[in-house]
């Protein structure tokens, strides 16, 4: 979610970033909160391609990202129904998520999130394993720190 939009936040108040973060003739990449703009309409948008918060207590400005793993489910549910309203019928999501997570209890993440993503529409059409095997600095905390082998859902 994070790649598609991020929250510009002071300490009292959020405010939506009602201009793109860039533009080029028919490409527009947003850079905002999913769930708190309102300048993308519905049915408008070709692809979503995000990478959102892992729930692993990292420090987001715009997120706890410390919840327990019943209300990051319906927190994920949320976001996926928005992402899911604002696309077109033919358009394409990829999602780059952790396969599971063991901080707060072991958890299958990318299966959790793949029903709820079928759940609130989504048509499943592959996984994509992204090894970065090469990389010396790989850590298990999600691409916020450098992911050393997520998974992405097209």
């Amino acid at each position: 979610m994070q790649n598609l939009m991020t929250t510009q936040k002071n300490n009292k108040a959020t405010k939506e970033n009602k201009y793109p973060y860039f533009r080029y003739e028919d490409v527009v990449i947003y850079n905002d909160d999913i769930l708190k703009i309102s300048s993308i309409p519905e049915l408008s948008v070709d692809l979503i391609v995000t990478s959102p918060p892992y729930n692993v207590d990292i420090h987001y400005n715009s997120h706890a990202d410390n919840l327990t793993y019943e209300d990051y489910l319906d927190f994920t549910k949320n976001w996926l129904k928005k992402c899911f309203d604002l696309t077109k019928d033919d358009g394409r999501f990829c999602l780059n998520i952790p396969l599971d997570k063991n901080k707060g209890g072991q958890q299958s993440v990318c299966a959790d999130i793949t029903k709820i993503a079928k759940d609130v529409g989504w048509k499943y059409h592959s996984t994509i394993i992204w090894n970065e095997g090469n990389i010396s600095r790989r850590t298990a905390w999600g691409s916020f720190m450098s992911a050393s082998a997520p998974h992405v859902i097209v």
